[in-house]
């Protein structure tokens, strides 16, 4: 899987979290923090070239806590 797909499925994989949490896009952010919040917003919302500069393990701990799963978050099937 090269780094374009990689992102799209993590992406889509968080927000469907969200939805199933019922989670508004402002309180999500909130409750992962400021700057975990701000990494997330900047890897999602960059291009191809540049999200990995914003790439943060730290915001990804904070999602795993808050929707309460592990790395499986960051694992995908071929």
């Amino acid at each position: 899987m090269e780094n374009s797909e990689y992102r799209r499925r993590l992406i889509a994989r968080v927000e469907a979290l969200r939805k199933e949490a019922l989670m508004t896009r402002p309180d999500f952010h909130s409750r992962i923090g400021a700057v975990a919040s701000e990494a997330w917003i900047k890897f999602s919302t960059s291009t191809d070239e540049e999200a990995w500069e914003h790439f943060s393990m730290k915001a990804i701990s904070r999602i795993c806590k808050v929707f309460g799963v592990g790395v499986e978050l960051l694992q995908f099937k071929s």
